[in-house]
Parts: structure tokens; sequence; C-alpha cells
């Protein structure tokens, strides 16, 4: 029973520090706000907020998994209800909330990158578990296509990794911070080069 209610105080001690840290990070910016900041705002003593995270891109990569979980949730739920869509706009209306949500956290994954360790890898999986979720469901579009396309060469596993690996967040961030490109030419090219080939 202790034990129980110690791991539900430690519960709603993390979801009070990420809440604050998200308030912090959208008033003054991720690289502005420091541990120290979280710490008060959250209630929370500097040494218990280390020992949850020892940097902010820990911090964040909670931020992103929170999203994470909702975002796929949120795909699901258009499938379930737009069934009868074509598949060209159901492919693109998947890869749309994905891109939004890599809109939505750049601040974050920015900030990610500029504190990243290799202790943090584990943290990391976060992103994996949603990769892994994303990729199913465009998998099993992709295999629709396929069904109803007998002479298609397309493999919807490789297909599908292939256009994750292009909306990986460090991806993302290149083709935004370096090939100056806005997040409506990274969409339009996404669909160019992998939904409009597809004859649907």
């Amino acid at each position: 029973m202790l034990e129980r209610t110690l791991r539900k105080d430690a519960q709603e001690r993390r979801q009070i520090i990420l809440e604050k840290a998200a308030q912090l990070f959208g008033q003054y910016g991720v690289e502005n706000v420091s541990m120290r900041q979280i710490a008060r705002e959250a209630g929370v003593g500097q040494g218990t907020l280390y020992r949850s995270y020892t940097n902010k891109g820990e911090l964040c990569w909670d931020l992103i998994g929170e999203s994470c979980i909702q975002n796929k949730d949120i795909m699901e739920r258009y499938l379930l209800e737009h069934s009868s869509a074509s598949l060209k706009e159901r492919l693109k209306t998947v890869l749309s909330y994905h891109l939004e949500s890599l809109e939505t956290h750049s601040p974050l994954l920015a900030a990610m990158q500029n504190n990243y360790n290799a202790e943090e890898e584990s943290r990391a999986s976060v992103y994996k578990e949603h990769y892994e979720s994303i990729h199913a469901i465009l998998v099993r579009l992709l295999r629709e296509y396929k069904e109803s396309n007998a002479s298609s060469r397309i493999d919807p596993v490789f297909s599908a990794d292939a256009i994750m690996s292009t909306m990986a967040p460090e991806v993302y961030l290149f083709l935004k911070e370096q090939r100056h490109y806005t997040s409506e030419e990274i969409k339009d090219r996404l669909f160019n080069t992998y939904v409009e080939p597809l004859i649907l």
C-alpha cells in the first residue's frame, strides 16, 4: 500500500514538473529556462528534479512522449471515422498529423540535440515506440494499396521506413535550419515524393 502511494506521488510530481516545464518553455523558450526555474515553479527541490531528469533534454523527451501518445490516438480515431475516404487522402492526413507534431515540438527537438548525451539514449525509446506505432499505421495503409494493385512492386514495410526516416526529428530540423525549407514546403515535397507517385 505504501509503495503504491509513493508511486502515485512520484507520478503526480512528474506530471506537475512536465506541466510547469511546458508552460515555461512556451513563455520564455527552451534555451532561456533553467532547471532551477523549473524546480521552483513545480514546487520541488533541485535534487528531486535532477533525480528524475539530469538535463533539459531528458525532460523534453518526456514532453514529446506525452504528445506522441496523443498524436497516435488522433490518427487512429481519424482512420476509424474516415474509413471511406480515399487511400491518398488518408495517407496525406496521417503524414500531416505527424509533421504538425514535429513542427509543434521543433524547439524541444533542438534542445534535445543540444543536451544529448550517451546515457540519455534510453529516454529516446519513447520516440522509438512512437516510430513503431506510426510505422505500423503506414504499413497498414500501404498494404491496403498493394492489395488493390496486384502489379505494384511496392514493399510496404520498406516504404514506411523510408517515409519515417525522412520525417525523423534530426532530418526535419536539418531541412528547416540548413536547407531553409518551411514546414509547408517540407510537407509538399514529402507528398510529392511518397504519396503522389502512387496511382490512387
